[in-house]
């Protein structure tokens, strides 16, 4: 039997770290068939260790990303998250995409790999996009995926329902990524990396109760897979 892919997962630090809500990424990832491998701000120093043993990298919701790393002020709506994270996550992003391993942003990962990629947000949805549905607090609206994508072919849909926990969004969209899907009022819901790379960032949250479910299990599955298709440089250290 083949070795699980060992893919690595950042979550933010104390106070900001929520447990409850870390348990369904790691969940979600050990179902399809990896092995987590968890990393918290601080573990700056071991991330050439780290990207030498895994097989891909998933970067996971949480607070606002400071507009600072895209050149903006903040907007008076700017919920302050962990610097640490910031730090830990751009530092990884950027590798990852360089190195081209594969990768998967889940709501603030989305925003995390755009931003790592030159890319900017909307600071805040509903007071800069007119018209703009409800994104926020568990909302569920519909999302339109580009045909031809990765993600369409993951999905096998074009027009599903996906859960939303966010105010922010991608604006700028970041060197090498394309818009994917959409939802109604024009706010991108998904984005990935041009070429065979497996590197896709969505806006929902696939771990989470209120997704199609291809939006789910499939997305979990097929990223995975393509993690499992890449040799790491050398086995992870013993926890």
């Amino acid at each position: 039997m083949s070795p699980k892919p060992v893919v690595g997962i950042s979550f933010a630090g104390p106070p900001w770290a929520k447990p409850e809500r870390e348990a369904l990424y790691l969940a979600s990832l050990e179902r399809a068939g990896a092995e987590p491998l968890l990393v918290r701000p601080g573990s700056e120093s071991g991330i050439p260790d780290m990207l030498r043993a895994v097989s891909g990298w998933v970067f996971t919701g949480g607070d606002d990303i400071s507009p600072e790393l895209y050149g903006e002020a903040p907007h008076p709506s700017l919920m302050p998250g962990d610097p640490g994270r910031d730090r830990l996550d751009m530092l990884l992003a950027r590798a990852v995409l360089s190195e081209g391993i594969p990768c998967l942003g889940i709501c603030l990962g989305v925003q995390i790999l755009n931003v790592a990629a030159g890319g900017s947000l909307h600071q805040d949805i509903p007071t800069m996009i007119p018209g703009a549905v409800k994104h926020a607090a568990g909302a569920r609206h519909p999302v339109t995926v580009e045909p031809g994508t990765r993600l369409h072919s993951i999905l096998g849909v074009k027009d599903l329902e996906v859960n939303s926990y966010h105010h922010q969004g991608v604006k700028r969209v970041g060197r090498g990524f394309r818009v994917t899907a959409r939802s109604p009022d024009g706010v991108v819901e998904a984005v990935e990396k041009d070429g065979p790379l497996f590197q896709v960032g969505v806006q929902w949250h696939p771990e989470r109760e209120g997704c199609f479910p291809g939006a789910s299990a499939g997305l979990f599955a097929a990223f995975v897979a393509a993690a499992a298709g890449r040799i790491p440089l050398r086995a992870p250290a013993a926890s």
